[in-house]
């Protein structure tokens, strides 16, 4: 496939997107190491992560690629090559040298995180060891510019339901990510946040959800190039009713005008990890509804 020259300067610029994928009712959302090659992106991942997992039993998928004031959408279907699985070292064989090149300019683009998860090699659980590691490549379908901002920097919010450690870490993060399903496929946006009372507020730089559709905010914060000191958590739940904007207006400084319209998510399970540390757990909130409700 081939992308216009603004789509090819972005990713060509940036080396980490965001992954979505339909994990049952909710999409998931992943920060992913990257490269472009043959018109499909590249990625490697533990073949025990739920992203590998979730893209056998549905390849549709979406990936952001941020580059601040524009960001590009890619949408397509997954496709998982696993070193140890003959059926996929049969299927790289057929795709003949596009598969070698294009794990060749991953590695090669990405040669610092490569070098920092070296680095790590002795601390690294046996899930996220070197064989034990899978190659996903998404063939694209379509590919948009979408709308970003300059996101100023953002008084504390706290992401609920996450180890505090991450928390502290995550509180002034100002650029968020939001995630809905569209047209059968996710679909993910920048993103202004705030947390009061364990209710959470979101506000996309262009597109909305609907009212009742299932979605996820992700919050992250990047390394240069140690996979292992990573932090960033994927809050997953139902957009409900539309919020004033004001406490995202308060929390960055910014005037009401300036804040795209507002959708409230209420969380249902929140994923979080720091480095390869990875939990999930369910808010009080939705822990009481359930409760209401059984």
């Amino acid at each position: 496939m081939r992308l216009t020259r603004e789509a090819s300067a972005i990713l060509g610029r940036t080396t980490i997107g965001m992954l979505a994928l339909r994990a049952g009712r909710t999409p998931l959302v992943n920060p992913a190491v990257f490269s472009f090659a043959g018109g499909s992106i590249w990625m490697t991942t533990s073949r025990f992560a739920a992203k590998t997992v979730i893209a056998k039993r549905d390849p549709r998928a979406a990936f952001l690629v941020d580059g601040g004031s524009e960001a590009v959408l890619l949408r397509g279907a997954l496709e998982v090559f696993d070193p140890l699985n003959l059926s996929s070292q049969m299927r790289a064989m057929l795709e003949g040298p596009s598969y070698f090149f294009g794990m060749a300019g991953y590695a090669l683009r990405n040669a610092p995180f490569v070098a920092g998860y070296a680095l790590d090699l002795t601390k690294l659980p046996r899930e996220w060891m070197p064989y034990n590691r899978v190659v996903l490549r998404m063939k694209l379908s379509d590919a948009d510019l979408v709308e970003g901002a300059p996101f100023p920097p953002a008084q504390a919010a706290r992401v609920p339901a996450v180890p505090a450690d991450v928390s502290r870490r995550l509180a002034g993060v100002s650029r968020g990510y939001a995630c809905w399903i569209e047209g059968g496929m996710p679909l993910v946006r920048p993103a202004f946040w705030e947390v009061e009372h364990g209710q959470v507020s979101v506000a996309p730089t262009s597109g909305r959800p609907r009212h009742g559709s299932p979605g996820a905010l992700v919050v992250e914060l990047h390394h240069r190039f140690r996979p292992s000191l990573m932090v960033g958590a994927c809050v997953r739940g139902t957009f409900a009713s539309a919020s004033d904007g004001e406490a995202i207006a308060e929390r960055y400084g910014i005037g009401i005008s300036e804040v795209p319209p507002v959708i409230d998510l209420k969380p249902e399970r929140v994923t979080s990890w720091r480095g390869f540390a990875i939990t999930t757990s369910v808010p009080r909130s939705a822990r009481q509804l359930h409760a209401a409700e059984g």
